[in-house]
């Protein structure tokens, strides 16, 4: 399956702005747990944090490419 969201899963928060690489947020891999995802991301190159989504909802963002 080949598919996009229209706006990005990620961005970065106020707080996440700063560090050593600023305005930057990646993710690291995804986790499936139970109906949700929980998607590691590394924060301006300083730290790491986790977000989550139900994969329905992500699911239902996607258009075809």
């Amino acid at each position: 399956m080949l598919a996009r969201s229209r706006e990005p899963l990620i961005r970065p928060e106020p707080f996440e702005r700063k560090g050593y690489v600023p305005n930057v947020v990646y993710t690291c891999g995804l986790i499936k747990h139970g109906a949700d995802l929980v998607i590691p991301y590394a924060v301006s190159d300083t730290f790491t944090n986790f977000a989550t989504i139900p994969i329905l909802q992500l699911l239902k963002t996607l258009e075809p490419v």
